[in-house]
């Protein structure tokens, strides 16, 4: 006799658990590596591309984007919010607006 669906469904959970989690040991572990080439210009899906063909890594190209943005992506936006900023005030030059007139200019 047929399974029922939610049988089918209890047996694809159990043979697929955790699918998204077996993928970050192996992306830790190339992670700077991967670093390195989007720091030299090369793309999300070149690196996936490549490291998909090598067989050092088997996600999807989705799952892998969305490990490089939760893990690199956010190191860098962390690292350019901690870098000291100019003051835009105190580098202004130029036309400056007093609001209070003075008699000896008016004359």
């Amino acid at each position: 006799m047929a399974k029922t669906l939610s049988e089918r469904i209890a047996l694809f959970t159990d043979k697929n658990k955790n699918t998204g989690k077996q993928f970050l040991p192996v992306f830790i572990a190339l992670k700077p590596d991967i670093e390195q080439a989007l720091q030299d210009g090369w793309t999300v899906h070149q690196v996936w591309d490549t490291l998909y063909d090598e067989g050092k890594i088997k996600c999807s190209y989705q799952w892998f984007r969305t490990l490089v943005n939760r893990h690199i992506t956010d190191n860098r936006k962390q690292k350019i919010l901690t870098t000291p900023e100019k003051s835009a005030v105190a580098d202004q030059e130029g036309f400056r607006f007093n609001s209070a007139t003075e008699k000896e200019e008016l004359i």
